[in-house]
């Protein structure tokens, strides 16, 4: 047994279900205070789930790539020789820069969805439709929030493997 890729594999496992729970957490609790409570939405309210579900798919869906950017940053440091610092202290200023960043690509995600269809359909309410219960309504707003999330995922996740601290490669040209 590799005893080291059984570690990296519980300590990946662990930030899965550590950051996953934690963010999808507070995701939901944020949406009820800025929605739900804002526009009186009820608990029975099908077109509200829809859209909550969707946005807490696009925030998992945006999370489920974290780890490897903060893995690849705990092992090239373990794997440095040169390396003289705190791996532990270190490991944990990579993982909170990444998180920022997926938190702040999430709410922006997630805004500029929600701005994009209120510009597209300027003669909607779209979360006073919610609050009606229109369920077409939440399901287009549904799709472009996950669309999005969809559209801007690789991306964000080569701007988190650009923080890694790979080592330099000679260029040959």
């Amino acid at each position: 047994m590799n005893s080291q890729t059984l570690i990296f594999s519980l300590i990946e496992i662990g930030i899965s279900i550590l950051l996953g729970v934690l963010i999808l957490y507070l995701s939901y609790k944020l949406i009820d205070k800025l929605i739900k409570d804002k526009f009186k939405i009820k608990n029975d309210n099908i077109s509200y789930s829809i859209f909550v579900s969707s946005v807490l798919f696009s925030v998992a869906y945006l999370i489920s790539g974290i780890k490897s950017p903060i893995l690849n940053s705990i092992k090239l440091l373990i794997d440095n020789p040169d390396y003289s610092g705190i791996i532990v202290l270190d490991g944990l200023k990579y993982s909170l820069l990444f998180i920022s960043i997926i938190i702040i690509t999430i709410v922006v995600v997630i805004f500029l969805s929600i701005f994009l269809f209120t510009i597209m359909t300027k003669d909607i309410d779209e979360f006073k439709e919610i609050k009606n219960n229109n369920i077409a309504i939440a399901i287009i707003t549904a799709t472009l929030v996950i669309s999005i999330s969809l559209l801007v995922k690789e991306s964000v996740y080569l701007l988190l493997e650009s923080f890694v601290p790979y080592p330099e490669i000679p260029r040959i040209f």
